[in-house]
């Protein structure tokens, strides 16, 4: 992203990532990723490509600062003060609050954006990411004959098989069977 997000965001620069990060996932709704063109994200945006160009390389990485906006409702900041099970338990169910209050958006995204499609693909690869340097951080085993490297993405590759399986497969369950599937899973941390 060529907007630098560390620094304090103008009024002017939150308005524009705004308008275009509601437009991306507005139009997901309605079509494929692959079928949305950035003329159409500035056209409904109601900018021009220029001011587009300015804080984005591509539509890509718009979709990027979609996730990047998802994971900052998450407040992941917060693991550092965790142990890992605090962190793994709060991180899952804040995700599974987000995709639940949004779940007729979510089902709309899933009609023209198949389970097997880029737009998933990218959306796991991105937390995938997010949650191994969250569980690498925070995770507390006495035994290390394992690597946490592997531990983190074994963690990371169940919290999103889970929530696969719930969201994105449609096979709703409560949050407590959702711990449940975890515990099964990972045992008891």
């Amino acid at each position: 992203m060529k907007y630098d997000l560390n620094k304090k965001i103008t009024r002017g620069a939150q308005r524009t990532l705004e308008a275009f990060s509601n437009t991306m996932f507005d139009l997901l709704a309605k079509k494929s990723v692959e079928s949305i063109t950035v003329n159409e994200l500035c056209e409904i945006s109601n900018f021009p490509r220029a001011t587009f160009y300015n804080y984005f390389d591509d539509k890509y990485d718009l979709l990027n600062y979609c996730w990047y906006l998802i994971s900052k409702q998450l407040q992941l900041e917060q693991h550092k003060q965790l142990s890992s099970k605090e962190a793994l338990t709060i991180f899952f169910d804040r995700i599974y609050h987000i995709f639940l209050e949004n779940m007729d958006s979510l089902t709309d995204i899933l009609r023209h954006n198949p389970p097997n499609s880029y737009l998933v693909n990218h959306f796991n690869a991105y937390f995938k990411q997010v949650m191994q340097g969250i569980f690498y951080e925070c995770l507390e085993f006495q035994d290390h004959t394992v690597p946490l490297e592997i531990i983190a993405d074994h963690f990371s590759n169940t919290v999103l098989l889970i929530l696969e399986w719930i969201f994105i497969k449609q096979r709703p369950i409560t949050l407590d069977e959702a711990h449940n599937y975890l515990i099964s899973l990972l045992g008891e941390l």
